[in-house]
């Protein structure tokens, strides 16, 4: 059922004005089961599929065009603050390695959390098992696999590394 709300949401959102009515795609949201803080702003195009659960605190900026795949197994958690730039894709699932009949083996879902006052460029990838800490940039076109980030940095490239540490006031620190 979880499923087939999250299908509707992302029907009618989608045919809301991308920058407009953001208080009615938030009570959609979570109409389809999400938790969405006050005075976040859902963008035209942006969408959850599967059943795990979202999370975004207020004040967040969703993207046009963000698409978030959240297996059973999983969650995204999303701090206060945050700017999604639109393009980027949150995806919790994957597979082990399976043999040379069928290589996506079993399938498995990791969670993903985006700590209060990140912001991530367009066209971004958070892959399952990501947890970045609060005040960190991810470049436009970056693509953040599992692991733990550290707080006030920027992350770029493919797989992404830390390319810069930030300061409390968002000035690069020079080392």
């Amino acid at each position: 059922m979880l499923s087939l709300k999250r299908y509707l949401v992302n029907i009618l959102v989608a045919s809301i004005p991308p920058t407009r009515g953001f208080g009615f795609k938030r009570t959609l949201w979570r109409i389809a089961g999400d938790r969405v803080g006050t005075a976040t702003s859902i963008n035209g195009g942006a969408k959850v599929w599967g059943v795990g659960r979202v999370s975004v605190d207020s004040g967040s900026w969703l993207g046009m065009n963000l698409v978030v795949i959240v297996p059973k197994g999983a969650e995204v958690t999303i701090g206060a603050n945050v700017d999604i730039g639109p393009d980027v894709l949150l995806e919790c699932g994957s597979h082990s390695i399976g043999g040379q009949e069928r290589r996506a083996g079993t399938e498995s879902a990791s969670s993903i959390e985006i700590g209060s006052g990140t912001w991530i460029g367009c066209r971004a990838t958070l892959l399952g098992g990501a947890r970045i800490g609060s005040g960190s940039v991810i470049a436009a076109g970056a693509m953040v696999i599992a692991g733990e980030y550290p707080a006030n940095v920027v992350l770029a490239g493919v797989p992404a590394r830390i390319v810069r540490q930030l300061d409390g006031s968002g000035t690069q620190q020079i080392s």
